[in-house]
């Protein structure tokens, strides 16, 4: 039986990248592999998703360095085939305690942000530091997994490496049964079922990031011209901000920020159009959770992601970063002419967990 460790920061909520590796965890264990979760902070958030028969070891050492020695002592106890890895900081980490290890485990890091963004912008320490050993680092794996294509040719430029080192398998274990079902039961927000004007949807944390400023102006552009309301879901730092650009457009009455929506996957369901805004993502989930829930969609062409997402537009058009106008516009296009949602949904199924084992076994065991 082949064996991998899956090797997190937590598995307390933390975002996409611990949900990822969780269920990579669960689907490699259902496909007869032998499976270990490492962790170095404690948390069981996310432990409803792994599958309680793959244990979970904490390794400890919360600092890098301590965790390099942890994590080589745990492989030379514990002799794996690989070890999978995301997050920058665990990144470095795995790559460093895989050779000290001497165990010849393979190595394979996944890079889930954009690294030049990230190590200028992200709010996390250990983040920034990481990628300035990055160079260090990564190069010591294995293998190198980015999750699109812009976000590998930046890595490459980071972590100075030949690019060629860096295998881009752009999907992510996104689309789940429980979602599929969750897309189906009535809308939170009375607006996405009255039967009223068209609703244009937004959703994430109310941050720089993601530019939900330049939506709101692109709404007010559009409700200029027709009738139709913006529902934004989300909750965060800018919340002030944009309550005031939401009261500066004009069109206050056609716009809700009723705040974070766990489950927002009805209402990508009953909306019109979906509209991804960001100023940076690595591989936006929320995109790929709208077009799985048949939602018309607009993304802003930001690094990383929305490009690989759509096909380079084959599934919903991509306009600049911040222009408001041509957003605008494309969200106009769509109401007038709807794709097919079919379509949309079966693009969705390219990021199931099993589709997307299928692209990463041949990375994580080759002669698998």
């Amino acid at each position: 039986m082949r064996s991998i460790a899956i090797f997190i920061r937590t598995l307390r909520s933390g975002g996409g990248a611990q949900r990822a590796m969780v269920r990579f965890a669960t689907g490699l264990h259902r496909r007869g592999y032998a499976v270990t979760v490492l962790t170095l902070l404690p948390g069981d958030a996310f432990a409803t998703e792994l599958d309680p028969a793959i244990p979970v070891v904490r390794i400890g050492g919360g600092r890098l360095l301590r965790a390099v020695s942890g994590l080589a002592t745990w492989l030379r106890r514990n002799p794996v085939d690989t070890l999978f890895t995301t997050e920058p900081a665990c990144n470095v980490v795995a790559a460093l305690a895989g050779r000290l290890s001497r165990t010849g485990v393979r190595v394979v890091l996944r890079e889930g942000l954009f690294p030049s963004v990230a190590r200028r912008d992200s709010p996390y320490a250990a983040t920034r530091f990481a990628y300035r050993l990055a160079p260090l680092a990564y190069p010591r794996a294995d293998a190198i997994i980015a999750i699109a294509k812009d976000m590998a040719a930046d890595l490459a430029n980071v972590a100075k490496l030949a690019p060629e080192r860096i295998t881009t398998i752009a999907v992510n274990p996104v689309v789940t049964p429980h979602l599929l079902h969750a897309a189906t039961q009535e809308p939170s927000h009375a607006w996405l079922s009255d039967g009223g004007s068209p609703i244009i949807l937004g959703v994430g944390r109310l941050e720089m990031q993601k530019d939900f400023g330049t939506l709101i102006r692109a709404f007010a552009r559009l409700r200029a011209t027709r009738p139709c309301r913006l529902v934004i879901f989300g909750e965060g730092s800018e919340r002030a901000r944009l309550e005031a650009a939401v009261a500066e457009s004009g069109y206050a009455d056609d716009i809700a920020l009723p705040g974070h929506l766990p489950q927002p996957f009805a209402a990508m369901r009953c909306c019109d159009v979906f509209v991804l805004s960001s100023r940076y993502e690595g591989l936006p989930n929320v995109l790929v959770e709208a077009i799985a829930c048949g939602a018309p969609v607009v993304a802003a062409d930001c690094p990383s992601g929305p490009t690989d997402v759509l096909e380079d537009g084959q599934y919903g058009p991509l306009v600049p970063v911040g222009d408001d106008q041509v957003m605008m516009a494309a969200i106009a296009k769509v109401l007038d002419n709807p794709p097919d949602r079919e379509r949309l949904k079966e693009r969705g199924l390219d990021f199931t967990v099993d589709r997307s084992l299928d692209r990463y076994l041949p990375v994580l065991f080759p002669a698998a």
